[in-house]
């Protein structure tokens, strides 16, 4: 088998998008490489019209989403199992069943492609093979229809034993059909504009005002062409990812009574791409930003310069990071194996169990003790991870309270934000599930990334 190669010149000219999808689909799927990195890379890919560009797209985020439905489907039309070793041949046809299926492509366009792609990389046998496997499959809908078990079967075995037992098989199945889609996309507005600017920009923007200041669109392409984005006066970030730093603001009126909430210090560590400091920066606070990696810190400074705000962030490890100052909140987003985000990340159906989660485990046990260190007297710290495993979110916090006597738990209440009061633990940690978020009748205006956020105070 060919060995296909991560670089700029990886890919050869003149291909069409479904051979280009083919050869991005083995990067991701076999060598574990990302999405957004193999695209960059792709000269071919960016040599694409804009339609091209996004139906490659489509068909690979779906082949993730569908690739275990598509295998079955395969399989059980071949006369013998398609081995796993054969890598093309299980590619080509994930690819073509699930635009034949899902994505309901025109089957001559398909077939045509999918036979050609066989003969390229497997010769005349495997190309007769795809194409009487497909033909097969095509003239007997009524085998395959009843053959397609529950979306959930896609999920990685590690990944549905684990929620199966954290919030039950009929959460998963929730959580899964949400994640079948493409996700809206979610804008803040800052709230420094007036109410006649947001009514307008909605309309602009075509979106829906899912919470306060939180439009949901249905858009797919270029951020940069949307209205107003050179304006400064919105970002992107997912519902659910801006509500703790909401709930942290009425939190801290509560607990620095007699306190200007400007005058306090804030400590944003693992702070890129700065979604959660727009937050507070749009609050006009006084915010130190920390984040260890390079490209990420890039980013943060682009976001930064586009909204207008006055933030500097400093490249430093957040495990052992001294700010020369006693911070009064300390803010920890911190670095997990990012389950909750598989609706906009469905990489993560394609993904094995994580062989650096005890590494993560201890970078966020390091991440809470030293926040302990820096804090100020009386200050609080606010974790937040967008994981779904409990070991990256409760039993953290469990152990750092056992580890840390003086610390404590300032509980959340239902009635501090909207839609969150199936979200409240009993101990009073916010556990936001990608199925708790619900605005409305549709799926596609439903649903959220996945959080678990914990608020402790310094007792002094």
């Amino acid at each position: 088998m060919n060995t296909l190669n991560v670089s700029k010149t990886s890919f050869k000219s003149s291909k069409n998008a479904r051979l280009i999808a083919l050869e991005i689909w083995m990067l991701v799927f076999y060598q574990e490489k990302k999405l957004d990195e193999v695209i960059n890379n792709s000269i071919d890919f960016n040599k694409l019209d804009k339609r091209d560009k996004a139906f490659l797209y489509l068909i690979i985020n779906t082949s993730m989403r569908r690739h275990k439905q598509a295998k079955l489907i395969y399989n059980h039309f071949a006369n013998t199992g398609i081995k796993n070793r054969n890598r093309y041949l299980n590619s080509i046809l994930t690819i073509a069943i699930v635009q034949l299926i899902w994505l309901k492509v025109a089957p001559y366009a398909v077939l045509n492609n999918a036979v050609e792609q066989a003969k390229k990389y497997g010769g005349d046998k495997q190309s007769k093979l795809v194409n009487a496997l497909l033909r097969n499959m095509l003239r007997n809908e009524s085998e395959w229809i009843n053959l397609i078990p529950d979306d959930s079967v896609n999920l990685p075995e590690w990944i549905f034993k684990s929620w199966s037992v954290l919030y039950g098989e009929q959460a998963v199945k929730e959580i899964v059909n949400l994640a079948m889609e493409p996700p809206p996309l979610d804008i803040i507005v800052s709230k420094k504009i007036s109410e006649q600017e947001k009514q307008k920009l909605k309309s602009e923007l075509n979106g829906e005002e899912i919470l306060p200041n939180v439009f949901r669109c249905k858009f797919n392409g270029p951020i940069e062409s949307l209205p107003r984005y050179y304006d400064g006066i919105w970002w992107i970030q997912d519902a659910a990812s801006q509500i703790p730093c909401n709930l942290l603001l009425t939190k801290i009126h509560k607990h620095f009574i007699n306190i200007k909430t400007t005058s306090l210090k804030f400590l944003d560590l693992c702070s890129a791409p700065g979604g959660k400091a727009s937050q507070l920066l749009d609050n006009d606070l006084d915010i130190v930003c920390v984040e260890k990696n390079e490209s990420r810190s890039k980013r943060f400074d682009e976001n930064m310069k586009r909204l207008n705000f006055k933030a500097s962030i400093y490249i430093a490890n957040a495990e052992n990071y001294d700010p020369g100052f006693k911070p009064d909140i300390v803010l920890i987003d911190a670095p997990c194996s990012a389950t909750g985000t598989i609706r906009r990340n469905p990489d993560i159906f394609i993904k094995p169990a994580p062989k650096n989660l005890d590494d993560l485990i201890k970078i966020q046990d390091n991440i809470l003790k030293n926040a302990s260190k820096i804090l100020n007297k009386n200050g609080i710290i606010m974790y937040i991870t967008c994981s779904l495993q409990k070991i990256e979110g409760e039993r953290r916090i469990e152990k750092f309270l056992i580890e840390q006597s003086n610390f404590s738990i300032i509980p959340f209440y239902p009635n501090e934000y909207p839609l969150i009061e199936s979200c409240i633990t009993k101990e009073g940690f916010l556990r936001i599930l990608p199925n708790n978020l619900n605005f409305g009748s549709d799926n596609i205006i439903n649903g959220s990334d996945g959080f678990f956020v914990s608020l402790l105070k310094m007792d002094t």
